[in-house]
């Protein structure tokens, strides 16, 4: 339990508090009550016990410090508020603030409210079907959702173009070779989507192989590559040679020199008349001087050169008739529909080649034929021709054997090639869709709206189910009603002031058989305080009430004096109990420490006299006694309840001795009592105005007026005495110099009434002062 306050510092009032600089004061026990007057810093006080409850200290004292000492030795401080082991429950201003929620209209319109946890609860509920209507909106306002249906849209119409084109890929591109339908080209974006640019075809040459390849059927053979060489380089750089050189002119026979046809005639003749002594052709007698003459003629450099001339022309008729009869590459249809075009493209070319190569070895054989006939001892030019149709021929063969290998790797792995080029083209038709259709863009905001819509439909079914437990609860809540009900009766003692529950959960306040239009300040207190006994009950029935830390801040704020009577009653009877099975007449607290505070003296007198407050089993399990005093305008402290409080029975009396005293220390407004008087002397003037004027319903003011007369002082006392603003705390009010001539005043006027001023100084303990 809580033994003492150890210290309270920048929490309102309590600048600067500390539990050992009241002297005299004892600690906490099972009991306490406390008195004080309005603004003194009951409330405040209270909001430290609410810290505890809540586990987080007040919003409105952020920079408070407060330390609290337990029977154990235990400190809890407003670093640590959750760990004292202990439930607090609390009844004070912001208690009613916090639970009781009216929705009054005008004065004529019917009182609905929550309370307790309904109002918490109805906030929430509020709250929540706000935030589903920003979310789905309705017939009159849009939702955010809405926003993101038509990016949700974008490919509404796009499964109707998948279904086409499938149907195109299938039928037009592979000519109804494959199966291949809507279920296919799903399949095939996802691998696609991310690289659009990597599928698509854009070289219209690769894309025709692709097609070919992909639509050929496997009815090819294997066909041998083409094997030729040349060496025309080689036989024009040999002419050249020849046309440049110039074999002296000996033993020459002029008649063969000059007729090339009898000059091969003659060579050929001698070799056929080697062993023979007459000539063939004549009959003529060849002598021996004769065939060494010819001899010596053909085996001159003349001789030698048109040997060479003939060896050299015969060379490059050789290479010309192996281009015209080397084995020519097969019809382009034997291969397969992928290499044809190629191949035939190459085809076109060797042949133009060839014909090139043949027109290039006919200059070179004119160019021996011109050396030959008449330039045979002079050097010639040689024609110009074009020495890269070797190298281009070469090239060409090169491709062409090219596509047959290709051909032939086709139809040694034509299941594997014609798979890759069927997936390629697949990819590739399914590509270009995507990217003609505008997939990757309309795809991101369609995921993007889909991700947000659910996000935000996901928000909205967390409320909504969070709203049908909220329903819930507050159904469980207004279950209690009859227990309200019971509460509200004992307190206002009367049974025509009831509640009822909506069918909405809410509650309607009836007088009588009718809804009640208007509600005052003190029935209000008197709800609020029974919903706190309801709750306090529900601790009761779980067996937790005992193990609760209690503390009440004026529960009688705003109720008369029959009214206080039924409220202390109540109090009594709740909290002190007969439970004990075993000795059913002893009275049992159902706390575990309770305190309570109030202004009201008439209240605070019942409390002194409570029986079960003043029953003392030891010395912990018994009631004391505390008195908050305001010593400054920022300055409270708790201290020792005053002795003349505990003996007087009468508020009266105890403001006019406080009044009393105040006057006879002067006046002063030093006085340590001096912030406490605008409050004594206005309640003791209301109480001795009623009195001497019972048969009256003015306010305060104008029955001063009756008593007085004319012109007074006691007037500003309405000004400032109730603090009903934060200035008129925290700042000093010029009007508060008239209250020590407020006073006198007071003096004076009791003074006037001799016998009952008499009555008040004997009542407290005083000699009769007759001095005016």
């Amino acid at each position: 339990m809580i033994k003492r306050i150890k210290s309270i510092s920048n929490m309102g009032i309590y600048k600067d508090f500390k539990w050992s600089n009241s002297r005299g004061i004892s600690d906490f026990c099972e009991r306490n009550i406390i008195y004080g007057w309005n603004y003194s810093g009951k409330t405040t006080l209270s909001r430290i016990f609410s810290s505890l409850e809540k586990g987080i200290l007040d919003a409105s004292f952020s920079e408070a410090d407060f330390k609290l000492v337990l029977t154990d030795g235990t400190e809890i401080t407003t670093k640590n508020l959750e760990s004292l082991p202990s439930r607090v429950r609390v009844f004070n201003a912001d208690y009613i603030r916090e639970n009781l929620k009216w929705d009054a209209g005008t004065s004529f319109s019917p009182i609905s409210f929550d309370v307790g946890e309904n109002v918490a609860l109805r906030s929430e509920y509020e709250q929540n079907e706000k935030k589903i209507l920003r979310i789905k909106g309705d017939k009159n306002q849009k939702g955010r959702i809405e926003r993101y249906q038509g990016d949700q849209n974008l490919l509404s119409d796009f499964e109707k173009i998948l279904s086409k084109e499938a149907k195109t890929i299938k039928n037009e591109t592979f000519q109804s070779l494959i199966e291949f339908d809507l279920r296919h080209l799903k399949a095939i974006i996802p691998k696609v989507q991310n690289a659009l640019a990597d599928h698509i075809i854009r070289d219209e040459v690769e894309l025709s192989t692709a097609r070919k390849t992909a639509l050929s059927s496997n009815n090819k053979t294997n066909v041998s590559p083409i094997k030729i060489s040349t060496n025309l380089i080689k036989y024009s750089t040999e002419v050249v040679e020849i046309l440049k050189s110039e074999p002296r002119q000996s033993d020459l026979l002029e008649v063969l020199e000059n007729n090339e046809q009898l000059y091969k005639w003659s060579k050929n003749g001698l070799t056929l008349h080697e062993n023979l002594s007459e000539c063939s052709f004549c009959g003529s007698k060849l002598t021996d001087l004769r065939i060494e003459h010819l001899k010596s003629y053909f085996s001159n450099e003349s001789a030698i050169l048109r040997d060479r001339i003939q060896k050299c022309r015969t060379d490059i008729e050789t290479e010309t008739n192996k281009l015209k009869t080397f084995l020519m590459p097969p019809n382009k249809h034997e291969l397969t529909e992928s290499c044809q075009d190629d191949f035939e493209q190459y085809i076109t070319q060797l042949r133009t080649i060839c014909e090139e190569f043949e027109a290039t070895a006919k200059i070179l054989k004119d160019d021996l034929n011109r050396k030959e006939d008449g330039n045979i001892f002079i050097s010639i030019s040689p024609s110009a021709i074009d020495l890269t149709v070797d190298s281009r021929l070469l090239e060409c063969m090169t491709k062409i054997n090219a596509v047959i290998e290709r051909h032939n790797n086709i139809v040694a792995n034509f299941t594997s090639e014609q798979q890759h080029s069927r997936e390629r083209l697949k990819n590739h038709c399914v590509a270009e869709l995507l990217e003609r259709e505008n997939y990757i863009e309309k795809s991101i905001k369609k995921h993007r709206a889909d991700k947000l819509v659910k996000r935000y439909l996901s928000i909205a079914q967390k409320l909504e189910f969070k709203n049908q437990q909220i329903l819930s609860k507050l159904k469980s809540v207004v279950a209690g009603q009859d227990a309200l009900n019971s509460f509200i009766r004992s307190f206002l003692n009367r049974d025509d002031i009831y509640i009822e529950v909506t069918p909405e959960d809410k509650f309607h306040l009836k007088r009588g058989e009718n809804l009640a239009s208007n509600l005052s300040e003190g029935e209000k207190t008197a709800i609020s305080f029974a919903y706190f006994l309801v709750t306090l009950e529900s601790l009761f029935k779980e067996g937790k009430l005992r193990e609760t830390v209690v503390f009440i801040d004026d529960p009688i704020s705003s109720l008369d004096g029959n009214h206080i009577a039924q409220v202390y009653a109540l109090i009594n009877s709740f909290f002190f109990r007969r439970i004990d099975p075993a000795d059913t007449k002893k009275v049992v607290s159902c706390f575990k420490q309770l305190f309570i505070s109030t202004h009201n003296f008439e209240f605070f007198s019942f409390l002194q006299d409570s029986s079960p407050m003043k029953k003392k089993k030891d010395e912990f399990a018994k009631c004391e006694y505390y008195f908050i005093q305001r010593l400054s305008k920022d300055h409270s402290s708790i201290v020792p309840l005053p002795s003349r409080l505990r003996k007087t029975k009468s508020e009266y009396v105890f403001l006019y001795e406080l009044l009393h005293e105040f006057h006879e220390r002067g006046c002063s407004l030093d006085d340590d009592f001096f912030l406490l008087i605008p409050n004594a002397i206005r309640r003791f003037l209301e109480i001795y105005s009623l009195a001497k004027l019972p048969g009256t319903n003015t306010e305060i003011d104008q029955r001063l007026d009756i008593l007085m007369g004319g012109v007074h002082q006691l007037k500003v006392l309405h000004h400032f005495s109730h603090f009903n603003t934060l200035e008129k705390i925290t700042k000093h009010d010029e009007l508060i110099m008239l209250v020590p001539n407020a006073v006198k005043e007071l003096m004076q006027l009791l003074q006037k009434d001799p016998l009952h001023h008499s009555s008040l100084i004997e009542a407290i303990g005083k000699k009769a002062d007759t001095t005016a």
